[in-house]
């Protein structure tokens, strides 16, 4: 009977000690600071020719206001990843406390083809989900 609480008192406590020392990047949070200036993201277009969709998810740390670190935790294409980058980084929020969280960017061709580039549809749950649709397009041949 005795044994089993020891045990459970033991993973506690190796729990503890081993996330006081946890060094690592910072978890992201569930709070959300109140974003008050962006950019419309927009399709790459490189990507868009290509026909090529997909998603980034990134992790951001804002500080007074600012987004001060990206870290790019996954992509689908590095055609979609830089632009992502260079979108959430025109992101301002209220000054507030520290706070890092996870963003998604959803970028999707789909629909019928169309003959010249229209603007694409964008979804905005901001600041968690960012989607980018736009209809595929033939490059017409200018010989």
């Amino acid at each position: 009977m005795l044994k089993p609480i020891v045990i459970a008192i033991f993973v506690a406590a190796c729990a503890l000690v081993g996330g006081a020392n946890d060094s690592r990047d910072p978890q992201p949070t569930t709070h959300y600071p109140n974003l008050i200036r962006a950019e419309i993201p927009l399709y790459p277009p490189l990507a868009r020719t290509a026909h090529i969709s997909g998603a980034v998810e990134i992790q951001i740390t804002v500080e007074r206001g600012a987004v001060v670190e990206v870290q790019v935790k996954s992509s689908s294409s590095p055609f979609l990843t830089n632009p992502t980058v260079a979108n959430v980084k025109t992101w301002q929020f209220e000054s507030e406390d520290p706070a890092t969280f996870l963003v998604k960017y959803v970028y999707e061709i789909k629909g019928k083809q169309t003959p010249l580039p229209e603007n694409p549809r964008v979804e905005l749950d901001l600041p968690r989900l960012v989607r980018i649709t736009a209809r595929p397009f033939k490059p017409t041949s200018t010989d």
